[in-house]
């Protein structure tokens, strides 16, 4: 069947739900119920500049908007502000004179976890590593997920 929408692909779900509109139903309304917190989780981290909080809540949400087939808004937007908020810490925590023993510990941690990815994303990354670029990702984010959800009723009104 050809997906009739714009945002969502419900492929992922139909295959892990054996076509049980029940449970299909039943994810949707998770993810509709989940969205507010990642907004509000955005918006506070954002502006608190918590920079690893919103690499935290893009980890999260990337997995709940794959699963309603938004691949790219998941695997790339979602996977580069992460990516992007983290560098931010290590950016700030690398300028300091004097850098804690648990900041040390941050950094090391921050950079195993950029190794596999490949270099071309890493530089990406660096080159993109401002408060400006973690704002648009947010609104992308943001903007997506309120169409998503707007797609995501109808399933559920029909």
């Amino acid at each position: 069947m050809p997906n009739q929408f714009k945002i969502i692909n419900l492929t992922y779900l139909e295959s892990i739900s054996d076509g049980d509109n029940e449970i299909i139903k039943e994810l949707i309304n998770i993810f509709i119920e989940q969205v507010p917190e990642f907004y509000e989780g955005f918006d506070e981290s954002f502006e608190n500049r918590d920079w690893l909080k919103i690499a935290s809540f893009a980890h999260k949400a990337k997995s709940s908007v794959l699963s309603m087939g938004m691949e790219e808004l998941g695997n790339k937007d979602l996977k580069n502000l992460e990516l992007v908020c983290k560098q931010m810490v290590l950016n700030e925590i690398e300028n300091k004179v004097d850098i804690s023993a648990s900041e040390l510990n941050e950094v090391e941690k921050i950079k195993k976890s950029f190794k596999g990815y490949e270099p071309e994303r890493i530089e990406w990354v660096k080159k993109n590593c401002n408060v400006e670029k973690i704002k648009e990702l947010i609104d992308k984010f943001n903007v997506t997920c309120k169409k998503a959800v707007k797609e995501l009723n109808t399933v559920l009104e029909n």
